[in-house]
């Protein structure tokens, strides 16, 4: 079973609840329910940032795959 959490279009670097807008965005609760995060970046309109919390060991077999898949598109 797969869970996101967030979205791309919520703009969150635009909001303001008064005591300016946010510097950097994290969303907590992957890390309790293994979600994968998605959010619009600070900077560059038209990319997506991907947040995911793994533990050590396959976040070194998910880095080796990634960059692997980097190589051979």
């Amino acid at each position: 079973m797969l869970t996101l959490a967030g979205s791309h279009r919520f703009g969150v670097y635009e909001t303001d609840f008064g005591w300016g807008r946010p510097k950097k965005v994290e969303i907590v609760s992957i890390d309790r329910t293994r979600a994968i995060s998605f959010s619009d970046p600070k900077t560059d309109a038209g990319v997506v940032d991907v947040g995911l919390v793994l533990d050590k060991h396959t976040v070194q077999g998910f880095a080796s795959l990634f960059a692997k898949g980097l190589q051979n598109p």
